[in-house]
Parts: structure tokens; C-alpha cells; sequence
């Protein structure tokens, strides 16, 4: 007896286990779900700090040492897990000669008007 697509699913939720709430999957699937623009963010960086480090033949954990991290932050840096500090992103793109990041500067009205 050949079953459909809806009883193989019924089946397979009658064998489930229920799902303990506070697994640590759920937790993490939970988290990247409200953090996904942050984490797209963190993938570009990612990638910029890879390409670079792979342009310079270095490696992560020598990298992490020039930057006076651990070799576990700064995976934690390239995995999205590490929030990083405008310092943090500065010294990454002093380090490695890159940008990843631009701030627009905008001048200051206020103060070009008080001095009129």
C-alpha cells in the first residue's frame, strides 16, 4: 500500500516526539529569525574579512592575534555572534587594508548657522 504525501506526514507526527520549548535549536532558530537583517549584515562582513585574509595568506588564528582576540571571538566575529564595536570594525579594516563599512558624514547646520 502505497501512501500519499498528507498521510506520511500524519504518520510522522504520530511518531514525533513532542518538542521541548526551551531546546537549544529552538532557542538558536528563534534568535536568528529576529536578528536576520543583522545577521545578512554580519555575512557581508564575513565574507570581506575571508577574502581578504585568504588575499593575504593569513591565517584566522594569526589574524585573531594580530586584532587581540581569541581565535574563538574572532569566530565568533565570522559566524555573526560577536557584535562589534565601531573600534572593532576600524582596527579589522586597518588590519587587513579594507573597507567594510561607510559612514556618511553630514555637516553640521546647526552650527553653520549659529555662526551667521
Amino acid at each position: 500500500m502505497k501512501l500519499t504525501k498528507e498521510e506520511k506526514i500524519a504518520l510522522l507526527n504520530k511518531k514525533a516526539k513532542p518538542v521541548n520549548p526551551d531546546a537549544k535549536w529552538i532557542q538558536i532558530a528563534k534568535w536568528n529569525e529576529e536578528h536576520a537583517d543583522a545577521l545578512a549584515d554580519y555575512m557581508v562582513i564575513a565574507m570581506r574579512i575571508s577574502s581578504a585574509l585568504k588575499e593575504k595568506k593569513m591565517t584566522q588564528k594569526e589574524f585573531a592575534a594580530q586584532l587581540g582576540v581569541s581565535p574563538q571571538a574572532l569566530t565568533r566575529i565570522m559566524k555573526g555572534r560577536q557584535n562589534l564595536s565601531l573600534n572593532k570594525v576600524r582596527q579589522i579594516e586597518k588590519a587587513l587594508g579594507i573597507s567594510i563599512m561607510t559612514i556618511e558624514k553630514i555637516a553640521d547646520k546647526t552650527s553653520k548657522e549659529m555662526s551667521v
